[in-house]
């Protein structure tokens, strides 16, 4: 035990000295068993999403696996600010080996409408009543090759390395509300796309019922161009903490916390999950979670329900022994927004 405690002091005190920067595709961008979780999926990561979710996981888990996943996501808040996400996912592991590919697509609204002061945004009803607004765009597809390692017993590190390509886009346009500005995308000008390279680090021990794990996504944090503003949209990096507890055969309670702010449509957030798993009947799974932000954003209006909770539910089912239908729906107020998904996984 003191060389697994001497691992996971020294991975937090990696993780602490990072910077975080300003701009992000979400940490629950893809995979829809753990979105139905409520995003508490570091410390269970025991299928092909680990490659996304916590690359060590793969160790752990199953002996083979395929999981093809798609994921929307929306949120906006009337007369100010909005977000729209899209993220599509494919991949296959073994415990030594991941292969993935993933597409993330998200959209931004940067309304000069924040620049007055806060009664004035809260008396407006729309967005063309105060100024034309900024929509920001960045595509990132990422196709990596997944490789873990135990070190001791029970204690695996693993990663995930990523060629990442992306384009960024912006435009101005002048609408009446937040939906047709995320709708707006005719007179969108995309930059040059271009590649680079990036990787993902991942820790989990495991023993017992009991697994505690650790991601680290987008450690070196590429970015793209955005045209004529000579501005970058970054991939920010993004650092979890995760555990989970088999407290019956057949159910898994499980926990994640962010270690690094990140920012989205609304301003900056640090988000708490929580979330069960579990069978109930042979060939039906169930799951929900709950997640919310513990962060206030300072100098920024603040929109209604701004750290309110996000409550997920989810399930799948086995329509063969190995193959599962799985989906997903999460809601809540303003910066929460709806988010859904399906997938589909094969898991031997």
């Amino acid at each position: 035990m003191d060389k697994i405690t001497r691992i996971l002091l020294t991975f937090s005190s990696v993780l602490g000295l990072l910077p975080a920067v300003t701009q992000a595709q979400g940490f629950t961008s893809v995979g829809t068993r753990a979105q139905g979780m409520g995003g508490a999926f570091v410390g269970v990561a025991d299928d092909a999403t680990a490659i996304y979710w916590n690359p060590a996981g793969l160790a752990a888990g199953s002996y083979f696996s395929l999981a093809l996943d798609h994921a929307v996501g929306e949120s906006t808040h009337e007369g100010t600010r909005g977000g729209r996400s899209k993220g599509t996912f494919i991949g296959l592991s073994m415990p030594a080996l991941g292969l993935g590919y993933y597409r993330l697509a998200a959209r931004s609204i940067v309304p000069s409408i924040l620049l007055l002061p806060v009664d004035e945004v809260a008396s407006s009803r729309n967005l063309s009543a105060v100024a034309p607004v900024r929509v920001d765009s960045l595509v990132t597809q990422h196709t990596g090759l997944t490789l873990v390692q135990s070190l001791i017993q029970g204690v695996a590190v693993g990663t995930t390395l990523k060629a990442v390509r992306g384009r960024a886009g912006s435009t101005l346009v002048d609408v009446a509300t937040v939906e047709e500005a995320l709708d707006s995308d005719g007179d969108e000008v995309f930059g040059d796309s271009g590649t680079a390279f990036d990787l993902d680090i991942g820790l989990m021990a495991s023993g017992g019922g009991l697994k505690v794990g650790l991601t680290l996504r987008n450690v070196l944090e590429p970015g793209f161009q955005r045209p004529g503003a000579g501005e970058e949209l970054t991939l920010e990096r993004q650092a979890r903490a995760g555990m989970s507890y088999a407290f019956h055969p057949n159910w898994l309670a499980a926990a994640d916390f962010d270690l690094l702010r990140s920012r989205d449509a609304f301003g900056e957030r640090r988000d708490i999950a929580f979330g069960v798993e579990g069978r109930i009947i042979p060939r039906a799974y169930v799951r929900s979670g709950i997640s919310f932000n513990t962060v206030d954003t300072p100098g920024v209006p603040r929109v209604e329900d701004e750290r309110g909770a996000a409550y997920s539910i989810g399930g799948s089912y086995a329509a063969k022994a190995a193959v599962f239908i799985d989906g997903h729906f999460t809601a809540g107020k303003e910066r929460t927004g709806r988010r859904w998904s399906v997938a589909a996984r094969f898991v031997y």
